[in-house]
């Protein structure tokens, strides 16, 4: 309906704003669904009790649709909030079993900074690439313990998980990203499909320079001024102090965790083999069930640890354990339920990527322009608003891939490289956007507000946005995307440079109207 109109992009720059201005994530989304309600209206009513009941309506029956589809259950969605309480509930029998003080205990001697802590995190960020919802939610689950220990902030646990979750699916094609690729390129007849994927990585500048920086965020301690005035927002009490209670151990922290880890990613590749009935593990991955895969090896990992864990327990402790998971994942799971709302009717209704990918074709239609340097650019640049606006990364490749892919036809341009221009934004705008479901569920399993984690990673994720494109143009005006890497890796090392000598002066502290250091 709004697929030829720039008002396509009311809803979503809407709840941008707003979120910037209230710093409340829910009732942005809130007003955004019914802003989208109230623009659909208009076209049909003139009277405003019509239009009033219309937008309400319609806010009800979006958020009704993210639990049905044509009167069927979408259980995907309903296995995802099975599984973020079955997480809660794991979480707090290995608090009150002992298992995270034995393990912050255990740690002190070896990992005894914020520097090593988190560098943890960023390796186990790195290692489990295999699918971004898992990344995001095990990974801040497995170390945010230590990272309080060694007082290092939730805001920052959040952005490292977040920002090795995405960029490592994109980088390595045998992850549920690289079969989604996959999907698509075989639907647009590309024989060498596989081939494509593997050489657009190499090109792939925002997954690249994000996980930079994140190395250098860590190694040199930098926090940029959101980061700086963003501390643990939100949370009462971080679970780091001696449990005096229960004497546990280790092995239940470890155990519970090494049990989710291999169970869903067991199931992940056994969804996918029942799917394709093939052993191939590019056909299981491209057909795996992720929501099924994480609600029953949860439930796995939560009868592994109420085994290990119920002697170490009070009996009468197990009903607070139980309202305690429920209550932390109503916020989450109210903001989780609002993004998709969201995201269905910016995608299906209001046709926001579709407005944007024909905007592109416009601007490509227009005069003689050097392809090799401003077709990878729009790409990138339309790739970017479009899952910024939309949260999806998938979503967007499935609308950029086929346009990006013909406008590379069309002038002899290199098919890799524009797969790496599309990748590159549409990552960079799911990992920036306050409605994109792995910002939610990055904070969610770091145990970090929301609304602060969307507010601190955005400088950084900006940042590599910003010396990404820088690397298109150099790499499009050279015809060599080595030449881009080495101005990015520069620029990007002078920039965090510059701030890490620079968070020591006075004049940064006030520039930026930062307290302390």
């Amino acid at each position: 309906m709004y697929a030829d109109s720039a008002l396509s992009l009311v809803a979503p720059l809407c709840v941008i704003m707003l979120v910037f201005i209230t710093k409340r994530i829910i009732i942005s989304l809130l007003i955004g669904i019914l802003i989208a309600g109230l623009m659909l209206g208009f076209t049909q009513y003139t009277n405003i009790f019509d239009l009033a009941i219309y937008t309400l309506s319609f806010t009800y029956e979006s958020i009704l649709s993210v639990f049905y589809k044509d009167s069927m259950l979408k259980l995907s969605n309903i296995y995802i909030f099975g599984f973020l309480f079955m997480l809660g509930v794991i979480t707090e029998l290995i608090y009150h079993s002992g298992g995270i003080s034995a393990f912050v205990k255990w740690a002190k001697n070896k990992i005894d900074t914020a520097r090593k802590a988190e560098f943890l995190t960023f390796i186990a960020g790195i290692v489990i690439f295999i699918d971004g919802y898992f990344n995001a939610l095990i990974v801040g689950q497995a170390t945010k313990s230590l990272n309080d220990a060694n007082n290092s902030t939730r805001e920052r646990l959040a952005y490292i998980v977040d920002s090795t979750a995405a960029p490592m699916c994109a980088l390595v094609p045998i992850s549920s990203l690289g079969a989604y690729m996959l999907g698509i390129l075989a639907t647009l007849d590309e024989k060498q499909g596989f081939f494509l994927l593997v050489s657009s990585i190499w090109g792939n500048y925002y997954a690249w320079f994000a996980i930079l920086i994140v190395f250098l965020t860590i190694l040199w301690q930098v926090n940029l001024p959101a980061m700086q005035r963003n501390k643990n927002v939100g949370i009462k009490k971080l679970h780091t102090e001696q449990n005096t209670q229960n004497q546990g151990n280790i092995f239940l922290l470890i155990i519970p965790i090494i049990s989710l880890i291999i169970s869903v990613g067991f199931l992940m590749f056994y969804s996918g083999y029942r799917a394709s009935n093939s052993l191939h593990i590019m056909d299981m991955l491209a057909h795996t069930d992720g929501g099924f895969a994480l609600f029953w090896g949860g439930a796995f990992a939560l009868l592994i640890t109420l085994s290990i864990s119920c002697k170490n327990i009070n009996k009468k402790s197990f009903i607070p354990i139980i309202n305690v998971a429920f209550k932390s994942i109503v916020p989450v799971s109210v903001i989780l339920i609002l993004a998709w709302s969201i995201g269905g009717v910016i995608k299906n209704d209001l046709q926001t990527g579709i407005y944007l990918a024909n905007l592109s074709k416009k601007l490509l239609e227009a005069g003689s322009i050097n392809a090799h340097i401003v077709i990878p650019l729009i790409v990138f640049a339309i790739s970017s608003i479009i899952a910024f606006c939309t949260g999806t990364s998938w979503g967007t490749l499935a609308i950029m891939l086929p346009i990006g892919l013909s406008i590379a036809k069309a002038h002899g341009l290199d098919f890799a490289f524009i797969i790496s221009a599309v990748l590159s934004g549409a990552i960079y705008g799911d990992h920036a956007s306050p409605i994109s479901d792995t910002t939610i569920l990055s904070a969610t399993g770091s145990g970090c507000s929301v609304q602060s984690h969307f507010i601190t990673q955005l400088q950084y994720a900006n940042i590599a946005v910003l010396i990404s494109f820088v690397g298109f143009c150099v790499a499009g005006g050279f015809g060599s995307i080595l030449a881009g890497h080495i101005v990015g890796i520069i620029c990007i090392i002078g920039i965090f440079w510059w701030v890490k000598n620079s968070m020591k002066t006075k004049e940064y502290h006030k520039h930026f109207n930062l307290k302390g250091n």
